[in-house]
């Protein structure tokens, strides 16, 4: 298994290292630093992760299936969660291991989506 890392020196990133998947974007490093102001990195440091509160179950349901569609475009899934108007969504990539343009890409379509719809405050 091939993976590649970042050190906080390289892209002023929290103390741990992301490990990104092999044959990546040059501009991936940047894209997924500045997603972690409101996305953590999870425990295996190969993915992203946010919970997304909204007002209603209606505006969480109506965020998941917007999500659901561009998965379908993409190729891509998350795992996820919903309690009532929390959706919890984590990106990662398996093959290859670690994290991927396509997770960066769908971490900011979330972000987009939930903007438009509109966070609980």
């Amino acid at each position: 298994m091939s993976t590649s890392t970042l050190t906080p020196s390289s892209a002023t990133l929290p103390a741990h290292d992301i490990i990104f998947s092999v044959s990546q974007p040059a501009d991936l490093p940047q894209r997924a630093a500045a997603l972690l102001s409101q996305w953590h990195l999870s425990d295996s440091r190969k993915g992203l992760t946010r919970q997304f509160t909204f007002s209603s179950f209606t505006k969480a349901w109506r965020f998941m299936s917007l999500v659901a569609d561009e998965c379908k475009v993409k190729n891509h899934h998350p795992s996820w969660s919903n309690l009532y108007n929390r959706v919890t969504v984590e990106w990662t990539t398996h093959r290859p291991d670690g994290l991927s343009i396509k997770d960066v890409q769908m971490a900011e379509f979330c972000n987009q989506k939930a903007s438009e719809i509109g966070l609980k405050e």
